[in-house]
Parts: structure tokens; C-alpha cells; sequence
């Protein structure tokens, strides 16, 4: 209860009146079978339309050869046509379905395509260049070294080297490198040449020289398709901070001409410009230049002299050239220290490379930062480092492409990723790619490195091409539809189908395995929040199909027969039979959408079957008259009235439950009931709470009576709802037990429209 400690207004909420209950969804569909490509792990993946389900598993399978079809077709028990589900999800979509849960099945010797990356470093040429020259734009210059490092022009369609010079220098804008060797003979980007540096990559099949194993990201033929290369980026560009021992900065310009290689230079006095006699460097252009001291103009206030190191070159610059100081990183090139602004985006071995012109300099973070303070694992040595100098943050980006059946190209960008990461970290090559990547997984080698002159590569620079994928279809049986059950988001087959809640209609189309039905009749009784639509054996006769049905009593299944005939997709193969539980779950979902799960989900034309001939068989009335009270859904054509579906009943025996619509209406009913509701759990079980359960139920069922599902010109004809002390006894109250009994008078369908006729004979009238 709320407390008034203090006095003052106090506004409160109180709730007021039944709680709503949303109906549930009637139309969310769930199907099992085998794909061209897709996700077998995880929970069933969420298509909307036909070509999300391309982009996610493929399009249309291929028959397979013709003892392993014939093995599945010629088995009247435990066989099925599982290769056509792609033709059963598109006639899903095109009768009406809008919601589809897939969850692919995949035989149990099913192999990933794979392939290994050994270690090196290679650069993509971006432009051509004609024989005789020697500059060459390239994708980056990460890991390339700078002057003088030793670099090989590989021809990309067959490996061939080119020429083996060095760099003379390179252009960070470009980017581009110079070469210290004319080129032999042209270079062309579009035939992926490229530029090795140092020497030839390792076998990466040997454990020691593996950086990295890419596997398609589920099994199966189709990875065989798949490409991938691993590229540095520089994921940060961030600014070098100067040397706290540096001084000031100034920026001036000269106040009189300077000659060529001129020992000194006249500047104006500016802010932070001081004499001193400790070196310091100034920026004239593009030229750094050592200062050994500076002084005043004698007699003259607002000039300085700056006196050059001995030996100085420089070009000859004119009064007003801007001249500026540039503090050192490190005046002692010997330390591992640096100062680095924005220092915390870097992490322990993170790795940098530093460009100061002439060296692209490698190093990695030893230890995390402390305020700017960054602490190397090796001194950069040589020259200084000045603030001017970029320094950038080197991650790695996998670049993965697909091709599918259709030629269609489907590509990937993934990164920034830590090389260094540890595989369980979320920046770890191996995790960025099974939580973004719909083509690719990896697994480290023992040659992985962050640094980028020995990053993941193929050996000869361009792709990698993975292979040895294999559906194995040989080996595909019925336990592998049926599934297993490893907990949520690790179950496979039909089993899967229980991630997902808002199913409510299954079906494993074209396959009539007993053991595969059987399975998803279970998986329906057991849950009971869900309806199974069943496929018969293709081309069984009339004593056949009821011969197949009578393995089967169930209120949570339907049989329809005979197949359906569709068109060849490609346009160029003969006509195909397909299993109708895919067509006639988008029926019920139009059905239910147009009208409402009360609505039987007959007398609905089927779309997407051949305009003349659209069902495998003809069935006539005295031939329904045999399948009908054996709860068999018969598909017939009537002229003038187009294909239709001709029966809504279940497959059960009792009665009671012998119409689809109303064991659907009760579903509905159930689960709505049931999830709109749970906020009474553990209230106070008193009258106040059955009261309001009461009402919450009974507005509920009123508007669905409203809306033509239950029968009665009243409410009170058509439902009652008890919650009181009629229906609990002091043991269910001290048990915790709420009961509330519910009773609804579903509508049924008119199956029998029976017109009696009788002659009426005129009678005589007397005058």
C-alpha cells in the first residue's frame, strides 16, 4: 500500500476494470525440409516473402541422380519427395501465406566447404600501369614497410611473378608506390594482379603456417561458391601528441627571402617564438629542417633568426613563406613510450602502424594506456617521431562474397576485427562471423598475427576459394526430419519448430514418411497450440490413399488429396508434382485472414497449380463419397469454378473434433486465453480477482462472437464463463488453484446444404 508520511497531494494509478486479451496469431506457419544452403544450427529462420527465403536457402533443388530419387519415390512407408519444399514455400506465398518459419535439414554426413589461409602480405593494384613505369596505385599501404622494403608484382589469374625491385618511396594520399625498377611488362587491376611483400606465402595446409580455416557457413555443396579474403584497415587514424619536453608551438612566416640551402632564416616574431639554444625542428612546406638555436635580430623586435643545423639542404622560399614549428613524439628514439591522443580506443597488443614519410613503422601496444601515455612493445629507433607523423589503428576486415544458382552475387563486409582477440571475445575473428556473417565461419590457426605484414592470405594473393562441400544426400534419412532435441536454439528437424511460439500451422510438404508424420502429429499433440497439415503418398488410388489415413487418429492433422501439378519454374522442364500441405497452409492463413480462423479452409481456389490439369488425379463425387467420411480433404477441379479445395475435416474419430476450423477456433480460443492472462499468477485468489478473470474472459469471447465465430443470436447462446465459488473447492483455494470453466458453442461448417424440393399439385376451388 502506498504511504502517507508528510502532508501534500499525491497522485497515484490505479487499474480500473478487466485487462484486454489480444487474440493470437492463427496464420504463422512452420516448415521442415531440406535447402539448398541455410542455417541448420539455431532456432527456424523467419521468411516473409519468396525471395527471402532465396536469400536465406536457396532457390529450387535439383532432382538428385536417379537411384537416389527413385530409393525415396519407390518407398510407400518411409519415403517422400523432400527436394521440392522450395516449390511448397512459394505456393505458401502465393496462396496467401505472409509468415514462415524455415528450419533446414541436412543430412548427417553433410560437409562444410573449407579452405586455409597461410601468412604474408599482398597488396590489390588498383589502376593499370603500362610497361616502362614505375609508379603504381594499390589498395593501402598497411604492413608495406615503407622505402626499400622488398616487393613482388604478382600476375593474379595464374601467380606468376612479374618482378622482384623494391620501393623507392610511396605517397600516403594515393595511395600509391613508387618502384626503384621500371615495370617489364603492364600491370591490370582487373585481372587481380598484385604486390607481395617480402617473400612467398607458406603452405597454409601445415599446421604451423595456418593463420586462419574459413568453413561455409553451413554445410553443403553450395560453399563451394564461396570466396574469401582478409584485408587490413586502419580502423582509427589518431593524432601524436609532442613530447611535454618540447616547448611551444609557433607559427610564423619568413619576414625576408631565403636562398637555397641558406644557413638561417628570418622570421617574424609570433606567439611561443623565443630565443633558445635547444634544438628544435620547424616545417617550411614539405620540408622538416633541424634548428640548433634561435636569437633575436639585433636592433629589431618583431624578428627571429633561426640558425639551421650544419649541412641543412632546402629550396629558396620568398618573404611570406609559412614556416611553423613541429615538436618531436620521442626526442629519444630509444624509448617505448609515446604520448597519443584519444590513447583510450587502443587495447593490450593492439597494433599500430606509423607513417613519418620514409617508414611505415610496425609496433603493438604492451599494456594499457595511462591517461595519453602508450607504452610500445619495441622503440621505434632511428629518427624521431614528430606530431605531424599519422599513426593508425590496424584491424582487419573479411570480405566474402557467394555467387547462387541464379548468378545472382551476394556480398559481405565484416569488421573491424582483433586478429589478436581471443576466440571467446566479441572482436575476435571467430566471433564477428558467426553473429554477422551468412557465408562464412573460422577457426584460428597457429600462425595468426595482428600484425599486417604477416596477415591471413592465400597463398597467391587473391581469393580463397572454398571447397570440398557436400550435401551428401546419400545419407539423408527420415531420423534427420524428425530431429533431435539439444534445448533451445540447439534442436533440429521438427523438434526446432518448438523455439518458436507463435506457430500454428506445420507441415513437412511432399514427404509422407510415416515415422516424419508421426513425429510432427506428436509434436502437435504435445504442444496443442498448432495444427499439422499431412501429405499423402504421390499418385495413390482411391483404396490406397484411405489405406494411408487409417494409420492416423488425430484432432491436430488434416489430409489432403491428390498432389498438385505446377508449372517447371525455369519454364523449360516438363510440369511437377508437389505435396499440397505447402498450398493449403497459405490457404488457411488467407482463409483466416480474410474471413477468421472460424471459417472452414474450403471451397478456396488453389493458386499456383497448372491451369488445366492443375491436380495430380480427378476426383469425382462418388470417389469423395468413400474419402470424405474418412476425414480424407479431397482437391477437386470444377469446371467453371477452377481448382478447389472440397473437405475440412481432421483426421480424428471422435465427432466432436471432426472439422478443421473448429479444432482451429479452439486453438485460437486456448492460446489467447492463455497468454492473456498470465498476469493474474500469483494475485491474491480472492473474489475481486475471479470477478475480474470473469470479465477479462467474457469480453474477450464476446468479441469473438461478434465477429461470427461462435454460434447464438446472444452472448449467453453463445459462451458461459464460471469463476467462482461453483468452480473451485477451500482445497484448490489453498493449493493456489484458480479454476474457470469456459464454454463455447463453435459455428460449423455447412458441409451438407441440403435443398428438399416436393411437387406441389394444384387443388380444385370450389365456386
Amino acid at each position: 500500500m502506498p504511504e502517507y508520511l508528510s502532508p501534500g497531494v499525491y497522485v497515484e494509478e490505479i487499474d480500473a476494470g478487466p485487462r484486454p486479451i489480444a487474440g493470437v496469431s492463427t496464420t504463422t506457419t512452420g516448415m521442415v525440409g531440406v535447402t539448398v544452403r541455410g542455417p541448420v544450427d539455431g532456432k527456424p529462420r523467419l521468411v516473409t516473402n519468396f525471395l527471402e527465403y532465396q536469400r536465406t536457402f536457396g532457390g529450387f533443388l535439383p532432382q538428385p541422380d536417379v537411384g537416389l530419387a527413385a530409393r525415396w519415390t519407390n518407398d510407400p512407408v518411409e519415403g517422400g519427395i523432400w527436394w521440392r519444399l522450395a516449390h511448397s514455400v512459394q505456393g505458401f506465398f502465393v496462396n496467401g501465406g505472409q509468415r514462415l518459419y524455415v528450419k533446414r535439414v541436412a543430412a548427417g554426413g553433410a560437409a562444410a566447404s573449407s579452405g586455409s589461409m597461410g601468412r604474408g602480405r599482398f597488396a590489390r593494384i588498383t589502376a593499370d600501369a603500362a610497361t616502362g613505369a614505375a609508379t603504381l596505385q594499390i589498395s593501402d599501404l598497411l604492413g608495406l614497410g615503407g622505402n626499400g622494403t622488398a616487393v613482388t608484382l604478382v600476375r593474379g589469374t595464374d601467380g606468376t611473378e612479374m618482378l622482384s625491385t623494391t620501393i623507392a618511396s610511396y605517397d600516403s594520399t594515393g595511395p600509391s608506390i613508387t618502384l626503384a625498377t621500371a615495370l617489364r611488362e603492364e600491370v591490370r587491376a582487373g585481372r587481380g594482379d598484385v604486390v607481395r611483400v617480402g617473400g612467398v606465402v607458406q603452405d597454409p595446409n601445415t599446421a604451423a603456417n595456418r593463420t586462419v580455416r574459413f568453413g561455409a557457413a553451413s554445410p553443403g555443396g553450395w560453399g563451394d561458391s564461396v570466396q574469401v579474403r582478409v584485408e587490413p584497415v586502419a580502423s582509427a587514424t589518431l593524432r601524436l601528441l609532442p613530447d611535454p619536453s618540447e616547448g611551444a608551438l609557433f607559427v610564423t612566416r619568413l619576414a625576408q627571402d631565403a636562398a637555397a640551402n641558406s644557413p638561417t632564416l628570418v622570421v617574424e616574431a609570433t606567439t611561443g617564438l623565443a630565443a633558445t639554444q635547444d634544438d628544435s625542428w620547424v616545417l617550411a612546406g614539405q620540408f622538416r629542417l633541424p634548428v640548433d638555436h634561435i636569437d633575436p635580430v639585433a636592433g629589431d623586435a618583431t624578428q627571429f633568426t633561426l640558425t639551421l643545423a650544419t649541412g641543412t639542404n632546402h629550396p629558396g622560399w620568398r618573404t611570406g613563406f609559412g614556416v611553423r614549428r613541429v615538436r618531436r613524439v620521442n626526442p629519444d628514439p630509444t624509448a617505448r613510450t609515446i604520448r597519443v591522443a584519444s590513447a583510450s580506443r587502443l587495447y593490450r597488443e593492439a597494433q599500430l602502424q606509423i607513417d613519418d614519410g620514409s617508414r611505415l613503422l610496425l609496433r603493438s601496444v604492451a599494456g594499457e594506456a595511462a591517461d595519453d601515455v602508450v607504452t610500445l612493445n619495441e622503440a621505434p629507433g632511428g629518427d624521431p617521431l614528430f606530431e605531424t607523423d599519422r599513426l593508425s589503428l590496424v584491424e582487419a576486415t573479411v570480405l566474402a562474397r557467394f555467387t547462387d544458382e541464379t548468378g545472382d552475387l551476394v556480398e559481405e563486409s565484416l569488421g573491424p576485427i582483433r586478429l589478436t582477440a581471443a576466440a571467446e571475445q566479441p572482436e575476435s575473428i571467430e566471433s564477428v562471423l558467426a553473429a554477422s556473417s551468412q557465408l562464412v565461419r573460422a577457426a584460428r590457426g597457429a600462425a595468426l598475427s595482428g600484425d599486417p605484414s604477416r596477415f591471413p592470405v592465400d597463398v597467391r594473393g587473391g581469393w580463397l576459394s572454398l571447397a570440398d562441400g557436400d550435401d551428401n544426400f546419400d545419407s539423408l534419412d527420415t531420423g534427420d526430419f524428425v530431429g533431435t532435441d539439444g534445448g533451445s536454439g540447439r534442436r533440429t528437424g521438427i523438434v526446432a519448430l518448438e523455439d518458436i511460439d507463435e506457430i500454428a500451422i506445420c507441415a513437412v510438404p511432399s514427404v509422407w514418411s510415416g515415422t516424419v508424420q508421426s513425429s510432427l502429429i506428436t509434436h502437435c499433440e504435445s504442444l496443442k497450440d498448432r495444427f499439422a497439415v499431412l501429405d499423402p503418398q504421390d499418385g495413390l488410388s482411391i483404396e490406397g490413399v484411405r489405406q494411408f489415413r487409417e494409420a492416423y487418429d488425430t484432432r491436430y492433422a488434416a489430409l489432403y488429396h491428390p498432389w498438385l501439378v505446377i508449372p517447371d519454374p525455369s519454364g523449360r522442364g516438363p510440369a511437377l508434382h508437389v505435396g499440397p500441405s505447402g498450398h493449403m497452409a497459405g490457404i488457411y492463413a488467407r482463409t483466416d485472414i480474410e474471413r477468421g480462423v472460424h471459417k472452414a479452409p474450403a471451397n478456396s481456389v488453389v493458386r499456383g497449380v497448372r491451369v488445366r490439369d492443375g491436380f495430380a488425379q480427378d476426383i469425382s463425387k462418388r470417389e469423395q463419397d468413400v474419402l470424405n467420411p474418412k476425414g480424407i480433404n479431397a482437391l477437386r477441379f470444377f469446371p467453371g469454378f477452377g481448382h478447389r479445395v472440397w473437405g475440412a475435416r481432421t483426421l480424428s474419430s471422435d465427432s466432436s473434433w471432426k472439422y478443421v476450423n473448429v479444432r482451429r477456433l479452439f486453438i485460437y480460443l486456448e492460446e489467447s486465453i492463455d497468454e492473456g492472462t498470465q498476469w493474474a499468477v500469483f494475485e491474491p485468489n480472492d473474489e475481486a480477482l475471479w470477478a475480474l478473470v470473469k470479465q477479462t474472459v467474457s469480453n474477450f469471447l464476446t468479441t469473438t462472437w461478434r465477429s461470427g465465430a461462435l454460434a447464438g443470436t446472444t452472448p449467453d447462446e453463445a459462451f458461459f464463463v464460471a469463476c467462482d465459488r461453483t468452480t473451485m473447492t477451500e482445497d484448490d483455494l489453498q493449493n493456489g488453484r484458480l479454476i474457470c470453466v469456459i464454454g463455447v458453442a463453435p459455428v460449423f461448417p455447412a458441409e451438407f446444404v441440403i435443398f428438399r424440393i416436393q411437387q406441389k399439385t394444384r387443388e380444385a376451388q370450389l365456386v
